[in-house]
Parts: C-alpha cells; sequence; structure tokens
C-alpha cells in the first residue's frame, strides 16, 4: 500500500535546520547551493573533505580486506586448493544476495584455473543454509573445500559434520551469528565478535573482499575483478543494505558496471526488462531487475540464475532470461492471491486496535513468496509481520519489521518455540512445528506489546528540507542526483513545499497513477503520484491549494528531458480540507 493510501495515518518530519552560518560557511567553499548543503549537514556530511568523499567516491577508498577477522586463513586455504588442484565448491543461498555471491566467487575461481563446481539449494525441498545432504554430494563428488556465501555463519552442527567427512569449510556470510561459531576452517563476517571492521557488507559485498584478498594473496591484477562490480551491486541493492561507506563505493561503480556490462545474462535480462540502452538505478535493481533473478529461488530452484549471470553463451543467456520473466510474472500471480487470503485471515486473528505485531499460517501458501506478502503488510500497516507458510507439520516463515524492532532479538526470546531461525534486524526466516504456532503467536505478541510504543506504530514520512518550488532548478536537480546511488541510509531527499495551485484537471494514467501540474508563484512543474489516482477525485476543482511532499528527478519523454515532481505524499491545505481529509 502506498503512502497515499494510507496519507490520513503518516506524520510528516521535517528534519531540524541547521545553523544559517555553517551553512553559508560550507556552501561557498563547495559551490553547492545552500538548498544542498543544508541537506547534506543533515546527513553528517558537514565539511568540505566529507563533502567530497560523499559525491567522489573512489575505488581507491576501499578498506583493506585483510582487516577482516578470519581473512587471513581462509584466503590460505584456498590458495593452498588451488596450488594443490582440488575441487572447491561455492554453497551460496537462494535469494539475489546470495545468488550474485556464489556467481561472483564461481566466475573467480574459474579464472583462477580452480576445479570449481557451485550449489543452491532448493528452497522448497531442501530448505536454507549448509545441510548434511550437500556435503555427502560435495563429499562423493571429491570436494575437499566449501566456501559458503551469504550463509554459514549459524550453521554449527552442519560445519562438524563437514569437518568429520574431511571436507574443510571457510563461512562467508553476513548475517548475525548465533551464541556459537562454527568450527569451521576460517569463519569471514564483519558482524562476528572480535571482528571490527565496521560496515553493514551485502553476502555479495563480503564476496567481494574475500575474492579481493584472495587476488592479493596470489599477486594477481585486482583491477580484473571490477567487471564483477555488475554483480556486486545486484546483491547490495537487493539486499537493501546501507549505500553508505564500502556499500556505496561498490554500487556506484556496480550500477555503472551494469549499463555496460559484457555479461550476456545480464543484458538479456535488460533487454527482457524493458532497460536495454537505459540508464540503471537502483530502484530499478531492486524492483526490475532483481525480482526476475530471485524468481526461481522463491519458486523453487535457483541454479539457472547462476548459469545466467555466469554463461558466455547468449543464446543460453537469453533462453533463461525469458524464464526468469515467465516466472516472474507467475510469482506476481501467486504474490497476489497470497496477500488477499492474509487479509482476509487477518480479519478473524489480528485486532488492529490493540496488537503490536501480526502473525499468520496456512497451509498451501507458496514459501518462495511469503517474504513479500509480509513486506506489502508492513508498509500496510506499519506493524512487525511474520507469514508462516505451512505444509507436512512444519511452518517455514518470513518475517519483516519496522524502525524499533528488532527481529532476531525478538526470535530470540521465542527461540524455545522454534526449530531455528536466523536473520536481520529487519528481516528473517524461521522453521516451527505446526503444534507451536498458536503459541509462537501469543509469545511475539507479547514480545512486541513490551518493545513498541504507539508512537513506534506511527508511519513516519521524513522530509529533508521545505523549499519552494522556485527553488528547482537544473542545477539544483543535477546535485541531488550526484547523491545516488540510493538506498537504506542515503535515500533520495524528499521536499516539501506549502501551497502549490494545482493547474487544470488531475487524471489518472496506467495503474491507478496521479497526473497533474502545480505552480507556486512562476514556478511550474509536472506531477507524477505512483498509486495515488484515488486522490484525483480530492483534488479535481481548479485553483486547489495542496502541501506537496515529493522527490526531484529529469524524466526524458519523447526524446524531451525536463524535471518531474515524483509524489511521496499530498494533503488539501487547511484552507481547503473538508475534515474527512485532514490527518
Amino acid at each position: 500500500m502506498s503512502w497515499a493510501q494510507r496519507s490520513a495515518d503518516v506524520l510528516w518530519v521535517l528534519a531540524p535546520q541547521p545553523d544559517r552560518q555553517v551553512v553559508s560557511e560550507l556552501s561557498a567553499v563547495t559551490s553547492l547551493s545552500p538548498n544542498v548543503v543544508r541537506v547534506l549537514i543533515n546527513r553528517r556530511i558537514d565539511t568540505a573533505e566529507l563533502v567530497h568523499q560523499f559525491l567522489n567516491p573512489s575505488i581507491e577508498d576501499l578498506g583493506d580486506p585483510f582487516q577482516m577477522a578470519g581473512m587471513e586463513a581462509g584466503v590460505e586455504r584456498a590458495a593452498q586448493a588451488l596450488m594443490e588442484n582440488e575441487r572447491i565448491m561455492i554453497y551460496g543461498d537462494y535469494d539475489v544476495d546470495g545468488i550474485t555471491a556464489t556467481a561472483l566467487l564461481y566466475l573467480v575461481f574459474n579464472k583462477l584455473g580452480a576445479q570449481v563446481s557451485f550449489f543452491l539449494p532448493n528452497r522448497l525441498t531442501e530448505g536454507y543454509g549448509l545441510s548434511e545432504e550437500a556435503i555427502d554430494d560435495a563429499r562423493r563428488n571429491g570436494v575437499n573445500l566449501i566456501i559458503t556465501v551469504d550463509t554459514g555463519v549459524t550453521a554449527v552442527e552442519e560445519v562438524h559434520y563437514a569437518n568429520d567427512q574431511g571436507v574443510d569449510v571457510v563461512v562467508t556470510d553476513h548475517h548475525e551469528p548465533g551464541e556459537l561459531l562454527p568450527e569451521a576452517f576460517a569463519t569471514i563476517n564483519p558482524k562476528q565478535p572480535g571482528c571490527d571492521y565496521g560496515g553493514e557488507l551485502s553476502g555479495v559485498g563480503v564476496a567481494f573482499k574475500y575474492a579481493q584478498a584472495l587476488y592479493r594473496r596470489l599477486s594477481q591484477d585486482e583491477s580484473e575483478l571490477y567487471e564483477h562490480l555488475d554483480l556486486v551491486a545486484l546483491g547490495t541493492s537487493a539486499d537493501i543494505v546501507p549505500l553508505i561507506g564500502e556499500n556505496r563505493i561498490l554500487t556506484r561503480y556496480g550500477i555503472k558496471q551494469i549499463s555496460r556490462t559484457t555479461k550476456p545474462g545480464l543484458k538479456s535480462l535488460a533487454f527482457v526488462s524493458g532497460l536495454m540502452g537505459k540508464e540503471i538505478s537502483t530502484g530499478q535493481v531492486v524492483f526490475v531487475l532483481a525480482p526476475r533473478i530471485n524468481a526461481l529461488g522463491r519458486l523453487g530452484d535457483a541454479r539457472d540464475a547462476i548459469t545466467l549471470l555466469s554463461t558466455r553463451d547468449e543464446r543460453l543467456a537469453s533462453e533463461i532470461a525469458r524464464k526468469l520473466d515467465r516466472e516472474n510474472r507467475r510469482r506476481k500471480e501467486i504474490d497476489e492471491q497470497t496477500l488477499q487470503e492474509a487479509l482476509a485471515q487477518m480479519q478473524e486473528t489480528v485486532d488492529l486496535e490493540h496488537d503490536r505485531a501480526i502473525v499468520l499460517a496456512a497451509e498451501g501458501w507458496h514459501q518462495g513468496v511469503i517474504g513479500i506478502v509480509a513486506s506489502r503488510l508492513v508498509e500496510k500497516y506499519h506493524l512487525p509481520t511474520v507469514m508462516i507458510a505451512i505444509s507436512d507439520g512444519i511452518g517455514k516463515g518470513s518475517a519483516r519489521s519496522i524502525p524499533g524492532f528488532h527481529l532476531c532479538e525478538a526470535l530470540k526470546e521465542c527461540e524455545d518455540l522454534l526449530v531455528r531461525y536466523g536473520g536481520h534486524k529487519y528481516a528473517a526466516g524461521l522453521s516451527i512445528k505446526q503444534e507451536n504456532i498458536d503459541a509462537f503467536r501469543e509469545r511475539f505478541r507479547k514480545v512486541s506489546a513490551v518493545s513498541l510504543t504507539d508512537d513506534d506504530t506511527q508511519p513516519r514520512l521524513n522530509i529533508d528540507l521545505e523549499i519552494e518550488l522556485s527553488d528547482i532548478t537544473e542545477d539544483f536537480v543535477r546535485s541531488i542526483e550526484s547523491f545516488s546511488p540510493f538506498g537504506p541510509q542515503n535515500m533520495r531527499p524528499i521536499f516539501l513545499t506549502r501551497n502549490c495551485e494545482v493547474l487544470g484537471t488531475p487524471y489518472i494514467v496506467g495503474n491507478n497513477h496521479l497526473k497533474m501540474r502545480v505552480k507556486k508563484g512562476d514556478a511550474s512543474f509536472d506531477v507524477i503520484g505512483f498509486s495515488f489516482g484515488h486522490f484525483a477525485a480530492k483534488i479535481s476543482d481548479r485553483g486547489c491549494l495542496v502541501d506537496i511532499v515529493y522527490a526531484v528527478e529529469f524524466n526524458t519523454y519523447n526524446d524531451r528531458t525536463y524535471i518531474q515532481i515524483r509524489l511521496r505524499d499530498i494533503k488539501l491545505t487547511a484552507g481547503d480540507m473538508s475534515p474527512e481529509y485532514r490527518s
């Protein structure tokens, strides 16, 4: 559900404005407009040096990978496997982060001449993470070294089993570790105790640092790895990690690499997605490319996605890209059906007046899409949500959260009711016996009731700056675009302008999207409001005044590029509002 559809519940939060003298001085030294400087200062980019680093991220600013705990041992074991021609298996996860990380190391070890294979578990038949069955299969195929990517940090028993079978394991992961680390040959995870590397790298980000360290250990040309930054940007953007620090550098370079990639699979994927020849943004990665890569893993077997990203065969790449596009359309149909069933169940099991969490469960739900549906319910109701798909007496769950509620800590308080769990602050997975679901629902609700206040469950729209329409110039928009890539902790700046006049009659385009033009003073701009179509009737009168919250961007249509306002929320001004529209 969009911001617009719940605008009466959204609290607009305007950022505090920095000291005028500080703004004036930094504006003078950076040659940036005061409004741009105000946004930067509120993001703690408040010196000329920090501004330069932010606007001009350099690959040379990446950290030393050997500063990461476990890296030295992990690289030495890989180097030994290469020298002794041992068989290596890259073991990944079936989401976009895991798929891109697997493809990255598979390509890297191939280039280095290794006997390397890859393995992704089937979400439906094998489930998440390292398994004893996969270890047995690796051993039968002569594998001496398993390198995990985007998984493995909680696989204590499985790594112990691998050791007993004579298979070494190097874990590379970025998830929260449990109380015990696996007894792996090496564990490389910035979140493990004793590692002060910092940052919030994705799984593919950690895999890239591992490849970077291995190239240095083998005295290889590290710049060869940069052709794979397209994979790093895909996985990092899709995994919704903070786009600051190293993530920002890797994604900035990687997004550019996607547009000029030599990988037939990515080119074919861009073609079927309608992005061929277009400038790629993180938004297009998250909402266009990533869902297609994810589709196979969500609905079953993701191995074709690895082939897509690693093959040099253009015909094969085209076939797989079309398959991913078909599967993504099928996934959307399942999403919508599951969402409607979840909404119906909520009427029976959830008290929105008092409950501070949503826990839903049903047999027949596809476990590959419940995470997407959980995210949609979080967006709609702004409450932590757990969706559980039940099959043969076992529930597989996906959980999504809101700011102020740490999922893994909440699940830890329920761990006696769970078979297993793991994940992040905002996203987690779990397994549970069917007979424990009701008890888990009650426990999880109690934990959320203690942790969350009414203020926490109030959706907010954070606004960087209040400006006038006359402040929006081409130079201003270009400066804002230079903040990209946009993502968590570096979101596209949001602005507020009050008392704008609506010109003409607003109308609806596409799938319930609002189109109109607004004017204030001598400045006027086209406005697009995705999923705001229902608002057209409320502002149909000529001369209606509105307060708008929005982003600014360049839009190209019919070979003409112009500034466009992208609506984030809208309210009729007090003088024009009937009581039902007031928020």
